[in-house]
């Protein structure tokens, strides 16, 4: 993030108001010690049984979650630039989905079980308001991670969303689905499978193509009235994935479309 997230959170303290600038300075080191093990041993934490702060500690535990919910000057700048410093490509949309426009932060690890990262920057992903409802604490089940981190994993230049056609009564549909490539290991192929299963993402992704697919059928189809030949109509159609997975990655759900598209332009001309 460009930041030192110590240093950060240290003169967020000093801009603090007591008793909330007091409690916070006793456990800066203990502050510390949290960043340290998220920021170079983050895998560690999926079987992290708890928080370094305990039950008891009610007043440590609300002002550090404080940090982010009473913004201070340094908070207010930093909390803005997590967004302006995103990929240009990426501003338009929450990284979760890839469908609306991020206009919340979503806490990764959440900070109700660990409020030591409630102002952490890398714990914190621009995300949209329905992506940040549905995996609001739950970032792990049974000691395993359920949701990609955008800012720690990766695999995303491996394929791991594909398209198939099918034409059941000369009506074209298509369907998404999730294939590991040999270049992703299980264990973080499960996180995807769990990432698109809880935030329904095939279902979403299936609705949209078929909403656009009539349409993008209709343009093909002038396309070779006008005088293209199935193999330029082909080269357009993968013209558009390029430009699609340029922007928003290999899995963008319309990359990966339009390349379905392009594998099927003489079914879908026939039709």
């Amino acid at each position: 993030m460009g930041v030192n997230e110590f240093e950060t959170f240290e003169t967020i303290v000093e801009e603090k108001y007591n008793p909330g600038k007091t409690i916070l300075t006793n456990i800066k080191s203990r502050v510390e010690t949290s960043y340290n093990q998220y920021l170079t041993r983050f895998d560690e934490l999926e079987a992290k049984l708890s928080s370094e702060f305990t039950e008891k500690e009610v007043e440590e535990k609300n002002h550090l979650q404080g940090c982010y919910s009473s913004l201070t000057k340094t908070g207010i700048a930093l909390k803005a630039s997590i967004f302006e410093n995103q990929p240009d490509t990426l501003k338009a949309f929450c990284p979760f989905c890839l469908l609306d426009k991020p206009r919340t932060l979503d806490h990764y690890v959440g900070q109700n079980e660990f409020p030591e990262y409630s102002f952490l920057a890398k714990n914190l992903i621009p995300c949209c308001y329905d992506c940040n409802q549905v995996k609001n604490d739950k970032w792990r089940r049974n000691n395993r991670r359920r949701f990609i981190h955008f800012y720690y994993d990766n695999f995303f230049d491996y394929q791991f969303l594909f398209a198939e056609l099918t034409i059941a009564q000369e009506t074209p549909m298509i369907n998404l689905l999730l294939q590991k490539p040999i270049e992703i290991n299980e264990r973080d192929f499960q996180i995807i499978q769990w990432h698109f299963e809880d935030l329904k993402l095939l279902n979403q992704y299936n609705g949209r193509c078929n909403t656009l697919l009539s349409t993008e059928i209709k343009i093909l189809k002038q396309s070779r009235v006008n005088g293209m030949s199935e193999q330029q109509i082909e080269n357009q159609l993968l013209t558009s994935e390029k430009n699609y997975a340029d922007d928003f990655g290999i899995n963008y759900w319309k990359s990966v479309m339009f390349n379905c598209m392009s594998q099927n332009v003489h079914s879908i001309l026939s039709l």
